[in-house]
C-alpha cells in the first residue's frame, strides 16, 4: 500500500494521473508524504506545489504527523475550542473560509514552508521568503535571548514558534524553535557565519547534546542549518532516522 501511494505520487507529479485520482486512493494516512518529506524534500516540494491548496495543507499536516488537537493548539492556543478550524484548512468545499495571515504564517512556520504554500491556491513560486516571520514571528534583540527558550516541552507533545533576530547590524536572521518532550529542534534561516557562530555558542551553553547539519528546504536551492538537542544521543538518532533520512553527515557541538 505504501509503495503504491508513492508510485501514485510520482505519477501525479509527472502528469500521468490527475489530482482527483491521486487523492481518492488515500485512506486515513498519507504514508508517502511522510516518506518524501524525510527522504527527498525537493520532490516533496514539487508535489506540494502541484496540489490544490486544501490538499497541500492536508499533505503538510500528514507529513509532520500532527494530531488535530495538537495542531489546533499550536495555531490557536491552549484554550481554543474551535473544533472546525483544522478540517476547514483542508476541506475541499470549505477552504474558501478566510483565515488570518497570522494563523497561516504560523502554519507555514510549523511546516517549514514559505507563506505562499499555506496561503495561495494554484501554482506557487519556487522561492523562499520570510513573510511567515513578518506575520507571526516574535522579535528578539540578540541570540542570547534564545537560551531561556531552549527547554523540553512539559505540558504537551510539541511547541513550535518563530523568532526574528534583529541585531545592531542590518542582517536579520530567523529561527524556528520546536520543543518536544525528548528533543529540541532549532532551524536557522538567513544566517551568516556570525549568526551561526552566535547560535552555536548559545546552544553549547545548555546542558543538552547537539547535532547540527544543513537541511534542504522544499524550495530548490534554499538550505538552512538545523540543530537537534537532547539529553541523550539516542533521542537525536531517532529524529534523524525518522525525519531526516537523507542527511548523511552531521556534526556534534
Amino acid at each position: 500500500m505504501k509503495d503504491d501511494l508513492l508510485q501514485l505520487a510520482f505519477k501525479f507529479i509527472h502528469d500521468e494521473i490527475d489530482e482527483i485520482t491521486y487523492i481518492s486512493r488515500h485512506d486515513r494516512d498519507w504514508y508517502e508524504v511522510k516518506e518524501l518529506a524525510a527522504t527527498d524534500p525537493i520532490t516533496f516540494g514539487i508535489l506540494l506545489r502541484k496540489l490544490s491548496l486544501p490538499n497541500r495543507r492536508k499533505a503538510l499536516i500528514q507529513a509532520f504527523d500532527l494530531r488535530t488537537s495538537e495542531l489546533r493548539t499550536l495555531l490557536l492556543g491552549d484554550f481554543s475550542e474551535s473544533s472546525s478550524t483544522i478540517s476547514d484548512l483542508y476541506h475541499p468545499v470549505k477552504y474558501r473560509r478566510r483565515f488570518s495571515n497570522e494563523l497561516l504564517a504560523q502554519f507555514g512556520i510549523i511546516h517549514r514552508v514559505p507563506f505562499e504554500f499555506a496561503y495561495k491556491d494554484g501554482l506557487v513560486m519556487e522561492r523562499w521568503d520570510f513573510k511567515n516571520f513578518d506575520f507571526s514571528g516574535t522579535v528578539l534583540t540578540c541570540m542570547e535571548d534564545i537560551v531561556p527558550l531552549l527547554r523540553l516541552s512539559k505540558d504537551r507533545n510539541r511547541d513550535v514558534n518563530g523568532y526574528v533576530l534583529q541585531p545592531d547590524t542590518d542582517k536579520e536572521c530567523y529561527v524556528r524553535l520546536e520543543s518536544r518532550a525528548d528533543v529540541i529542534v532549532v532551524d536557522l534561516y538567513n544566517g551568516d557565519l556570525l549568526s551561526l557562530d552566535q547560535l552555536m555558542s548559545a546552544l553549547k551553553s545548555t546542558s543538552f547534546t547537539w547535532s547540527g547539519f544543513i537541511t534542504q528546504s522544499v524550495v530548490p536551492g534554499y538550505r538552512y542549518w538545523t540543530f537537534i538537542g537532547a539529553e541523550n544521543e539516542s533521542a537525536i538518532a531517532r529524529v534523524l532516522e525518522s525525519e531526516f533520512k537523507y542527511i548523511q553527515n552531521d556534526m556534534r557541538l
